[in-house]
């Protein structure tokens, strides 16, 4: 049997193995319980077990006298934002993000929009652990609306209207570009955006349908279709979306993919030397940024991995851009989670100011290559091997902010339990693939023993 993944801010599984209804009705009642009073929203990714899902989270809401929007398929953005339309008291996001199709999660957001955090998530967890669920009689059950069109387009609106965007300009540049929805809920909403912005769109991978047709991570091992198909035709830049649409990754003009790292390090170099703010950016994000930051006379403020985490500092610091170098841009004037539309209009921003290929514009950036591996966790003593690996380093390197990172001049590696997988991730960070690859071997053939 496959592990429920629980965190502060929601649980995944495997659907009908660990991710079963008792386990939905289970924490959507307690999210009712944790929720001021109010409507909540609820959408979902494309997967194939999603409406049923959506089926039970609206009547557990109704049951426990909530008034429900349903969006039906959004990004998990989009649910944000249907938050901010609708006052709402909350939100459900359905979606277990880049895990295969047979996963599926329940994301939670608060009134504000953000996923909840540590204090949060413990509190969820007494409701949960409280067992006494608080249903309604039949007179005070809930209603549940389905709106579809109209939070996806306030979401798009929202984001033409972004100060940073000139939506006049990058109209009259058209913008020949090619994207890859991995058939999941950015399938129409993206292509919707980018033809607001008078962009020629070539779609491939873009029938909301749930069936992924290669790994729902846009990583370059999982893009050589988009890849072949810009170097077929003669686009400006291509790209792609994980199943619910908050992270973007970029394939250049000569259908190179340009990894994840640099669409924040593209945003970074766009807003860092026109707007008095500092960034935070994620433990695991590449150097580039901070380099980015540094040549401005900005700081750069590193948190753990998550949304919420980098969420929570930007708020605290009043930074005005930040992100994770998955692909995720946080700009928090539209609201403070990742959304690869915030980052496909400020990309386009990027060429059109720029007015330069975006491979030229990739190859002036300082470059750096991440390698990112995985093992699984059965049959390993995470926190054993660990010691051991750590009596061989130099303590001044280590950061144990999220798991261990070791930082030397010329690359860093590091090592942590992931929030979303039952996996230990590897990740390598070089000026060479050849020298991240080597590193990431040791540390692996370290943690295997």
């Amino acid at each position: 049997m496959s592990k429920l993944m629980a965190s502060v801010a929601g649980v995944r599984g495997i659907v009908g193995d660990t991710f079963t209804p008792d386990v939905i009705v289970k924490y959507i009642a307690a999210f009712s319980k944790f929720c001021k009073p109010g409507k909540i929203i609820v959408g979902r990714d494309t997967r194939p077990s999603g409406k049923v899902i959506s089926d039970i989270v609206c009547s557990v809401l109704n049951m426990c006298g909530r008034d429900v929007i349903d969006l039906d398929i959004a990004t998990t953005p989009t649910v944000a934002m249907g938050i901010k339309l609708y006052e709402a008291a909350g939100g459900i996001a359905i979606t277990a993000s880049h895990n295969p199709s047979e996963w599926n999660a329940l994301k939670f957001m608060n009134y504000d929009t953000l996923f909840l955090n540590e204090e949060q998530g413990a509190q969820l967890n007494i409701f949960l652990n409280q067992d006494n669920p608080k249903y309604v009689g039949f007179e005070e059950i809930g209603k549940t609306e389905l709106i579809i069109e109209e939070a996806r387009k306030y979401h798009i609106q929202q984001v033409l209207d972004i100060p940073y965007i000139n939506k006049s300009d990058i109209r009259k540049k058209n913008f020949k570009v090619a994207i890859d929805c991995v058939n999941g809920a950015g399938s129409v909403i993206l292509a919707d955006l980018l033809i607001d912005l008078g962009c020629s769109v070539a779609k491939i991978n873009c029938t909301p349908n749930g069936i992924f047709p290669h790994g729902a991570e846009p990583l370059p091992e999982n893009l050589t279709e988009i890849c072949e198909f810009i170097k077929d035709g003669n686009f400006d830049i291509g790209m792609v979306v994980d199943p619910d649409s908050d992270r973007l990754a970029l394939i250049s003009d000569a259908g190179v993919p340009l990894g994840e790292e640099y669409t924040l390090a593209m945003v970074a170099d766009l807003l860092l030397e026109k707007i008095n703010t500092d960034i935070v950016i994620n433990v695991s994000t590449s150097r580039v940024v901070e380099d980015i930051a540094t040549k401005n006379y900005k700081k750069t403020f590193r948190t753990k991995v998550g949304e919420i985490n980098v969420s929570t500092e930007m708020l605290k610091r009043d930074c005005k851009i930040g992100g994770e170098g998955n692909g995720g841009i946080i700009l928090p004037e539209i609201h403070p989670g990742r959304d690869a539309l915030v980052g496909a209009g400020l990309i386009l921003q990027y060429l059109y100011e720029k007015n330069d290929f975006v491979t030229n514009l990739f190859n002036k950036l300082p470059q750096y290559v991440i390698v990112k591996d995985k093992i699984s966790v059965e049959n390993i003593d995470f926190d054993e091997r660990m010691e051991k690996i750590l009596e061989d380093e130099d303590l001044k390197n280590i950061n144990d902010i999220d798991g261990i990172k070791i930082d030397h001049e010329d690359y860093w590696v590091q090592l942590r339990k992931s929030n979303t997988e039952p996996i230990v991730r590897i990740f390598a960070e070089a000026k060479t693939k050849e020298k991240a690859d080597e590193i990431v071997k040791i540390y692996k053939d370290k943690l295997i023993g």
